[in-house]
């Protein structure tokens, strides 16, 4: 049981880190297309040179909780793998 809450655990932030990040990259590449540059401030294409700043930078908090969520995810699910021991499957022997 430790090992699917472990799982679960570990995979949801990684997750809605990828479904932002790929929102977010996908604003800079429509303003790209149009031949313009996404401003991260206004959250609109403007003409002309915009400062570009990481996701991260922009949003450390967001990054820095869902990796330690996934950290403890995975200490879950080691731990799970420990309780469990060295068993083999019913099918093997």
């Amino acid at each position: 049981m430790l090992m699917r809450i472990g799982t679960i655990v570990f995979v949801l932030p990684v997750v809605l880190l990828l479904v932002v990040y790929s929102i977010d990259l996908n604003n800079f590449t429509e303003c790209d297309q149009l031949g313009l540059s996404y401003s991260t401030e206004t959250g609109n294409c403007e003409a002309g040179e915009v400062q570009v700043t990481t996701y991260y930078s922009r949003h450390p908090l967001l990054v820095n909780l869902s990796m330690l969520v996934a950290t403890f995810g995975t200490f879950a699910m080691i731990w799970g793998m420990v309780l469990k021991g060295m068993t083999r499957s019913q099918d093997e022997r």
